[in-house]
């Protein structure tokens, strides 16, 4: 992947504090700001690839764009961060927020976003979710942000497609709808990853498919083996713990097991 020095890339996740108007919103900005930048430095130090800052703490997740205010805040954070490291940054919005997503990446200089609904038609927790593809590659155009990647999950943790069909199928019209890398996942954040999945969309695809979840240091190698890269959010944390801190230690030893 263009974007890394690494082949294989490992991109680790600041998971933000729940923002301004979330249902468990702490009442300090300083605090969001605080954590999400020491995550991303011991990201950084620990050797990662690259990071993804993502409003995680705001469950149960707005189905679509977020308030004006949680926009402000996500862009705001998301340029400090950049801002505070050498290594590429992305962004990711829940749910599906695919319109600030490319907004915020712009306006921050970020180098690729997430989308977890890019062309599966999908019930999640919070009701139908459409796909967005057909919109983010032209408000992308219109803003003339083309240098932002689209890393595309397919059949995304959390949901169910209202119209099944097979992996390599979704694999496929992501790529034609102009996916930069795919997305694979297991059922829920910490779960692991099919590797069986993974070789199934890289089977069809020309562009690479990276692990989405669940990749621990007992399993990178494995990982590594079948896919391109792997984004890794708890196996980093302390006590591996989505909602923890980084831990430094752990993500060092994470990266010493991947490049090992």
């Amino acid at each position: 992947m263009d974007l890394f020095a690494n082949t294989q890339p490992i991109i680790g996740m600041v998971h933000l504090l729940p923002l301004i108007e979330s249902p468990a919103y702490g009442g300090d900005l300083d605090a969001i700001y605080a954590r999400a930048l020491a995550d991303a430095r011991a990201l950084s130090e620990a050797g990662a690839d690259a990071l993804i800052v993502e409003n995680f703490g705001d469950e149960p997740y707005l189905n679509g764009e977020p308030t004006t205010a949680q926009l402000a805040l996500m862009a705001a954070i998301s340029r400090e961060v950049k801002l505070n490291v050498s290594i590429p940054v992305g962004v990711n919005v829940q749910f599906n927020a695919w319109e600030a997503e490319i907004a915020v990446a712009h306006a921050v200089g970020a180098s690729f976003v997430r989308v977890e609904v890019f062309v599966d038609t999908v019930v999640s927790a919070q009701g139908i979710v459409h796909p967005c593809s057909a919109q983010i590659t032209r408000y992308r155009r219109a803003l003339g942000a083309s240098g932002v990647q689209l890393w595309a999950d397919i059949q995304t943790k959390y949901t169910t497609n209202i119209l099944p069909q097979a992996l390599s199928q979704s694999a496929l019209d992501a790529q034609a709808a102009g996916a930069d890398v795919l997305i694979v996942t297991g059922a829920a954040t910490g779960q692991a990853t099919p590797l069986d999945a993974v070789a199934e969309a890289k089977k069809v695809v020309k562009i690479p498919v990276v692990v989405g979840s669940g990749t621990a240091i007992t399993n990178v190698k494995d990982v590594l083996k079948v896919a391109d890269g792997a984004i890794v959010g708890s196996s980093l944390k302390v006590g591996g713990k989505a909602t923890n801190a980084v831990s430094l230690a752990s993500t060092k030893a994470f990266m010493a097991a991947a490049r090992g």
